[in-house]
């Protein structure tokens, strides 16, 4: 059993450490989907874009999930609707739509061999009391114009289904890389330490001690980084799933419960990858419990796990994603509510539409200074992570703002149950918020 994402069980490109001063007129900040759709989206239009990645590009949040490609989403439609609008909720989902069309006609065009799939996928509930909020949403849908279907699914943990036509299955990692082979001006294994607005530009500086001079910053990072003035820690929760693969030759599906704890399951050529265990990162830092609830569930379907992995997603109050322009051409994308393949990659489309003037009908949907988003619910959360890692935690602090981390036996990494920073064994950061190193002590 190998403890990575089996999208990540590859050899891709490799791209240079920065080490040298530079001027440009985009810095893109992030390699995962979102940061490489905002590269793609710009690299034709005469402007300098560069993009840096603290680690390797598409190997963290991207290449952790489970590669769909639905507008079906679990209960984020109803959340919309409960916490917004049934308006918004329709153009929301008539944004995942489009963009899904986007993301298949740019594999098409680009040829990118990234192994998509055109699949059903499935919404159930096994809980009595959610059958009428099923119904309930398929008449939503309905009213959208999406046909909604009752297929048997032939599984026996359903007691309500609903499945729709038009969505996908694929592998992320690939698909990320499709869109970059040829192009140069990214940087891999560079980290910013500080960000300085100084006459009109950010001054962006390296963890060796190089200079980016930029007019635009795009802050496509997991959970932003350099947003404390915009109280960002106060708009986002953190979820974490736990993710498992395993060798099996079954009919292609794409399948997920309606609410949480959530279970996702999806195939990849002779793989079922199947998520569970939803939980706040605040409230539950044991890992290997989780672990072992979800190798349980595996092991009930006869299966055993040949890789197995987490994911950590930012989730918002009323679940729209963050996207847009913050402050003199500070652009921020985040808080995807787990669907952040086909939203990822819409943010790049609307933060290069913002860059270069365009209009975009999904601009003041998604807009960082939209009402309601800050939730009073994340500072508890927040203390409850910071006393969790006080109980469990290591010995080692977060240097994003001093938490303990907790260490994940299974994956090895040193995590923060606070705002979902990440370090491996040798105690390098590979998730943000934090952006710098920890030193890990030899005995």
């Amino acid at each position: 059993m190998k403890n990575i994402s089996i999208w990540n069980d590859n050899e891709f490109i490799n791209y240079p450490k920065l080490e040298d001063n530079i001027n440009v007129d985009v810095l893109i900040i992030g390699g995962g989907i979102t940061g490489i759709s905002a590269y793609y989206h710009l690299k034709d239009t005469g402007l300098n874009i560069t993009l840096v990645e603290q680690n390797k590009i598409a190997m963290s949040t991207t290449g952790n999930s489970t590669g769909k490609l639905s507008f079906l989403q679990n209960d984020l439609i109803d959340k919309i609707r409960e916490n917004a609008s049934d308006k918004k909720a329709s153009l929301y989902l008539k944004s995942q739509i489009d963009i899904i069309n986007d993301i298949k006609n740019v594999i098409k065009e680009n040829k990118i061999d990234c192994d998509i799939k055109k699949v059903d996928s499935y919404l159930y509930t096994n809980k009595y009391d959610e059958i009428d909020k099923i119904k309930k949403l398929e008449l939503f849908l309905n009213k959208n114009n999406i046909k909604v279907y009752h297929d048997d699914v032939n599984l026996a943990l359903k007691k309500y289904i609903i499945n729709v036509k038009d969505t996908y299955i694929f592998n992320p990692v690939k698909f990320v890389y499709g869109l970059i082979k040829e192009n140069s001006n990214i940087y891999e294994n560079t980290s910013l330490r500080k960000i300085e607005y100084k006459d009109g530009y950010y001054i962006c500086y390296t963890d060796n001690g190089y200079v980016i001079k930029s007019k635009y910053v795009v802050l496509a990072s997991h959970y932003p980084y350099f947003t404390i003035p915009y109280m960002f820690p106060l708009k986002a929760s953190l979820e974490k799933s736990y993710i498992s693969a395993s060798k099996i030759k079954i009919k292609p599906i794409s399948l997920i419960s309606y609410s949480n704890p959530f279970i996702s399951i999806r195939t990849y050529k002779d793989y079922l990858v199947y998520l569970s265990n939803s939980h706040s990162i605040n409230k539950d830092c044991c890992d290997k419990e989780n672990y072992n609830e979800l190798l349980k569930k595996i092991n009930d379907l006869n299966l055993k796990p040949d890789y197995l992995w987490c994911n950590i997603d930012v989730m918002t109050k009323d679940g729209l994603p963050i996207i847009g322009k913050l402050k003199n051409n500070l652009l921020i994308a985040t808080g995807y509510n787990t669907w952040g393949l086909s939203t990822g990659f819409l943010a790049g489309k609307i933060l290069s539409d913002i860059i270069l003037k365009k209009k975009n009908k999904y601009m003041k949907l998604f807009n960082p200074k939209r009402s309601g988003l800050y939730d009073a619910k994340t500072i508890k959360n927040s203390m409850e992570g910071y006393i969790s890692g006080m109980l469990n935690g290591t010995n080692y602090k977060c240097p994003h703002l001093g938490c303990k981390l907790v260490y994940n036996e299974v994956n090895e990494t040193y995590d923060c149950p606070c705002h979902g920073s990440r370090f491996d064994k040798e105690g390098k950061c590979i998730s943000s918020p934090s952006n710098n190193n920890i030193e890990i002590k030899k005995d």
